[in-house]
C-alpha cells in the first residue's frame, strides 16, 4: 500500500510540474538539464519498477 501511494505521488507531482510549471521546466531544460522534460513525461506516464529493500541495498 505504501509503495502504491508513493508511486501515485511521484507520478502526480511529475504531471503537476508539467501542467503548472512547464515554462520553468523548459527553461531548466535549455540551461541545466536537457532531458528533464522527457524524463518528467516518462515518469508521469509510466509504471515505476519496484524492488525490495534488500535488492535496493544490493544495488
Amino acid at each position: 500500500v505504501d509503495m502504491n501511494c508513493a508511486e501515485a505521488y511521484v507520478r502526480f507531482f511529475c504531471r503537476w510540474l508539467l501542467d503548472h510549471c512547464y515554462d520553468d521546466m523548459e527553461f531548466m531544460g535549455k540551461y541545466i538539464d536537457k532531458t528533464a522534460l522527457q524524463r518528467l513525461e516518462m515518469v508521469a506516464k509510466s509504471k515505476l519498477h519496484r524492488v525490495t529493500y534488500t535488492d535496493a541495498v544490493a544495488i
